[in-house]
């Protein structure tokens, strides 16, 4: 280097900047006048002296270096190496080596690492779902985020620690950090080969010479990998290009998406980025937290930021500068909003046990300003993840401190701040109205998707109903098949009576079952199990097919339910039922299977079938029919004298009870058969339900700018239920049916040569105990059932289920290898469903054809969105029930007009301990467990000395019930 470049660089360092600036003061102290004193050459004219601004970034700086020097992130000693062919090497050996040391204080990332809490954003049973599936292999590169802290590494395994699996990753600093898959955020497989990172070991110390030669390999490909990020990340600043304005929606109210491949090739300098310059994006985006948002739960694997819409960019960049700037318009709204919420609170407590009402709140007056404050809030009431500075931050805990409202600002207080100023409802669910489910909240007879959606329906089935011979026009997006494409094929079941059984009030009757004895084989019988067959009408390119498979599911709510397939279809003639009330024959699916007198599946069929006896009767009417007893029945703690009155029960001729009866004996032995010959088992906690009336139920528009006055509250019933109310009486009947009609499904797919996608899940591994599973499988119950608390502490690791072509075991169904299990019996509710049925449809249209409807291509490539729609259905399931549960429970506690007598279930509550504290070092910490008689987890605090077993029950007493965005129940123990 340069004398002269040496020279500027030793000035610049800290310690010499700070002695400069220490002799400049003092210099100034003793002479009184400027330090330095210039002379101007006649040749070039005075400099003009620096501006205030300036002298005030200089003295920031200079504070700034100041702290820089004092903290742990210099070191205080600089550098003690010299300069070597292999003195990087020898670092990054003494740097390994360190971590032998036991008397080693933790590094400053340990620290921060084990500082950092669980992120709040993410439930237990979400956090159990991600990291559950898809490990990363030893050897893949990995960027961890956990609170504020970032990290990068190599993975060197994963371990099975108090029933959850962990990754173990090399971080840069030579740590081993134990790790849930949830902190990856970006993912580079095979950065190093398996073999060197298994070499390397997972203990927190390596604990041989082959160890330490490994991780001193892997640090030294690490820090080469993170070199070349920075050049790329260098590189993308050098051009200056604002990614924003490129990827951000044209319409300025609505969101967008960008890939981290998109956006590499918009801001890099290169056609197809390499994964330094998609890891340099990704860290760009991440740094631009105002604009662009990665998903909550499954940023690893899909690599898609949302970007937030130009109108609330611009909004909240508006609202933060009124308050850097102490715009009195904040003041004036948070005297105004103060006065509306004292109105509103004693509006709700008045109006407690009415029914709920809304009307526009016409006294209230808002300046464009209040709006633009109101619009703010509403934007900052979303899920987020604490692993970036959120935007929204400065506005909430400015304002509400300003109102007063709460000491800890969170996302339940500014739920709660919005209820009361009246733009949202106090039954507002926030988890239908989440931006990632696309839910319209418009009421359905006002909503113009609806009423799109029916026009098509209404001019199809005209076009159907007038057509006389077959039509080879081409279909459009929005046209039904003229005529049912398999008409010829159908079997007619002729009167043969079709069971259609289900819950009161079901909106969706998609299967029915029917049976025929075999006289000649005594105990044997054929159960046919009838599907409705949407297909029959609908083509895959349909823009309904297309609307099913964005939803993937109906969604159905306690409140609400928001169909997959338009009402007025399924009502028109695919519903189960609807056709042959009015004399005409119904299409369906049909999976048969001959069952012999040991519940052996013997024989099965698929075929494409007309039915015309369509019998609908509810659970409760069949169990009383044929006198079943069940174990289990729905649980209700805060209405003890509540005795389920005997719902109406559908008469039905002996003809038709015998039927039930032999469909239930025979399908009872194939349980115990399947449950005898395998070693799967069930295991599950009760779980809150809420029944809500009226429904639906419909709430404010999203981010209504127009204030409501609301009175009342809708109806709600808590019940606490099991999974085993499943499998007794007349549930376990349908539940076995349709588990045999999928089985019989993936059985005539390999053997016709038709590649179907199949639900897999491998049997547990025993990673203590070898005898573990033996000893849970003598524990079973009649159904199959072991308890919960027997389950965690034996140390199973049970695979998650995955989606393949094979016909491979079906662990938790019983399922051997080599037959398989492919979901067909719910094609009204489920896209997938859709998906086998013109798949096997084609089948039978085209016998031994080797060109499928769908590739086996395809299906690989549509597998893993099954597997998100899924994980994303069953998250807003339990939120949707952990939200309202929760709500319950507050409203009980805070009823003003509470009888004295009534009965009280949480004067006596007793937990389960269900986990270990997520962090034996924090005071702070709270031991996880499960309300039976709530059917709610909570978090027990207790001191960190006491330490309690897995099962254990104590006696608790709920000290606050948090609702909102992330419902929790605080619990203490009682005395």
């Amino acid at each position: 280097m340069h004398r002269r470049g040496a020279q500027v660089l030793g000035d610049v360092r800290p310690s010499n900047l700070l002695k400069r600036a220490s002799d400049l003061k003092q210099e100034a102290r003793s002479n009184k006048k400027p330090a330095v004193s210039v002379p101007h050459s006649s040749s070039r004219p005075p400099r003009t002296p620096f501006p205030k601004e300036v002298q005030e970034v200089g003295q920031v700086t200079e504070k700034l270096i100041s702290a820089a020097v004092r903290s742990k992130v210099l070191p205080a000693s600089g550098w003690t190496h010299k300069n070597s062919l292999r003195g990087e090497e020898k670092r990054l050996q003494g740097a390994v080596k360190a971590t032998v040391n036991a008397r080693r204080p933790p590094t400053n990332l340990q620290t921060a690492w084990q500082d950092a809490a669980a992120d709040p954003a993410l439930s237990l049973d979400e956090a159990e779902e991600s990291q559950a599936n898809d490990i990363p292999s030893p050897g893949t590169f990995v960027e961890i985020r956990r609170g504020m802290t970032i990290t990068s590494g190599i993975v060197v395994g994963n371990a099975f620690i108090d029933n959850r699996n962990y990754v173990l990753s090399v971080s840069l600093s030579g740590d081993t950090l134990t790790h849930i898959v949830s902190d990856i955020f970006f993912e580079i497989p095979q950065m190093v080969s398996r073999s060197l990172a298994e070499r390397a070991g997972i203990s927190a110390s390596p604990t041989s010479r082959t160890e330490i030669s490994a991780r001193v390999e892997i640090l030294k490909q690490l820090r080469e990998v993170e070199r070349q990020i920075a050049q790329a990340y260098c590189a993308i600043g050098s051009r200056n290009i604002a990614l924003y304005p490129l990827a951000r929606s044209r319409n300025p109210n609505e969101w967008s998406t960008v890939t981290v491949p998109q956006a590499a090739k918009l801001i890099s300098n290169t056609r197809e980025a390499g994964y330094p310059a998609l890891l340099a994006t990704h860290r760009y985006l991440m740094k631009h937290t105002i604009e662009f948002v990665p998903h909550l739960t499954s940023h690893r694997t899909i690599q898609t930021w949302a970007v937030r819409p130009q109108s609330h960019v611009d909004k909240l960049i508006a609202v933060r500068d009124m308050i850097h700037r102490s715009d009195p318009t904040i003041d004036a709204f948070v005297a105004k909003a103060r006065s509306i919420m004292t109105a509103n609170k004693k509006r709700r407590l008045d109006s407690w046990n009415e029914p709920p009402t809304q009307e526009i709140a016409m006294d209230v007056h808002y300046t464009p300003e209040d709006r633009l404050i109101i619009d703010v809030l509403q934007h900052a009431l979303r899920r987020h993840r604490d692993i970036r500075i959120d935007p929204y931050s400065l506005v909430v805990t400015t304002i509400l401190k300003k109102m007063e409202v709460a000491e800890v600002v969170d996302g339940g207080v500014l739920h709660q701040v919005l209820i009361d100023l009246g733009h949202l409802a106090p039954w507002d669910d926030l988890v239908s109205r989440r931006r990632e489910l696309d839910l319209d909240q418009t009421p359905p007879d006002e909503s113009p998707k609806v009423i799109a959606e029916n026009q098509i329906v209404h001019k199809n089935l005209t076009r159907i109903a007038t057509v006389t011979a077959q039509n080879d026009t081409p279909l459009g997006p929005e046209d039904f098949y003229p005529r049912d494409p398999v008409e010829h094929l159908r079997h007619d079941f002729g009167n043969l009576p079709v069971y259609v059984v289900d819950d009161v009030g079901a909106e969706e009757l998609d299967d029915g079952l029917s049976v025929e004895p075999i006289p000649s084989e005594p105990g044997a019988a054929w159960i046919h199990v009838h599907i409705a067959d949407p297909t029959a009408v609908i083509p895959p390119a349909h823009i309904f097919a297309q609307k099913a498979r964005q939803m993937g599911f109906t969604a159905y709510f306690a409140h609400r339910t928001w169909p997959m397939l338009p009402v007025s279809l399924t009502q028109s003639g695919l519903s189960l039922g609807v056709n042959s009330q009015l004399g005409q024959p119904e299409h369906v699916l049909t999976f048969s299977f001959k069952m012999d007198s040991t519940g052996n599946m013997a024989d099965y069929k698929v075929r494409a079938g007309l039915i015309h006896n369509v019998i609908t009767v509810d659970y409760d009417s069949v169990d009383h029919l044929l006198g079943s007893t069940r174990k289990y029945e729905a649980f209700r703690p805060f209405d003890l004298e509540h005795h389920a009155s005997s719902p109406p029960v559908t008469t039905l001729s002996a003809e038709h009870v015998n039927n039930l009866r032999l469909i239930t004996e025979t399908i009872s032995r194939h349980k115990q058969r399947n449950l005898d010959s395998s070693n799967y088992f069930y295991s599950s906690l009760p779980k809150a339900r809420i029944t809500i009336t009226p429904k639906p139920l419909i709430g404010t528009p999203i981010h209504s700018l127009v204030p409501f006055h609301f009175r009342g509250s809708p109806s709600l019933t808590y019940e606490v239920v099991g999974q085993q109310m499943q499998d007794s009486g007349s549930r376990m009947v349908i539940s076995e049916c349709m588990k045999a009609a999928c089985r019989v499904a993936s059985r005539w797919s390999f053997d016709n040569n038709v590649p179907m996608l199949r639900r897999i899940s491998k049997p547990p591994v025993c990673l203590g105990d070898p005898r573990a599973l033996g000893k849970l499988l003598a524990m079973r119950d009649s159904a199959g059932y072991v308890d919960f608390y027997a389950v965690q502490k034996s140390k199973l690791y049970i695979p998650p289920v995955e989606h393949r072509l094979e016909p491979a075991m079906h662990w938790s169904m019983g399922i051997p290898d080599g037959e398989g299990y492919i979901r067909v019996t719910s094609p009204l509710r489920r896209y997938n469903d859709l998906v086998a049925h013109w798949q096997i449809k084609h089948a039978l249209l085209h016998p031994g054809t080797s060109t499928p409807l769908f590739s086996p291509a395809w299906l690989k490539e549509y597998a893993p969105e099954i597997k998100k729609k899924e994980k994303e259905s069953k998250r807003a399931e339990m939120s949707h029930f952990d939200f309202w549960s929760h709500l319950y429970i507050k409203r009980f506690m805070d009823d003003p007009h509470a009888p004295k007598d009534r009965h009280d279930p949480l004067r006596s509550l007793t937990a389960i301990i269900s986990g270990v504290r997520p962090n034996e070092g924090a005071v702070s910490s709270s031991v996880p467990c499960h309300v039976p008689s709530l059917g709610l987890l909570g978090s027990l605090s207790a001191p960190s000395i006491a330490a309690y077993a897995v099962g254990e029950s104590v006696k608790v007493e709920i000290t606050a019930v948090e609702t909102g965005l992330q419902p929790r129940l605080h619990l203490a123990l009682r005395e």
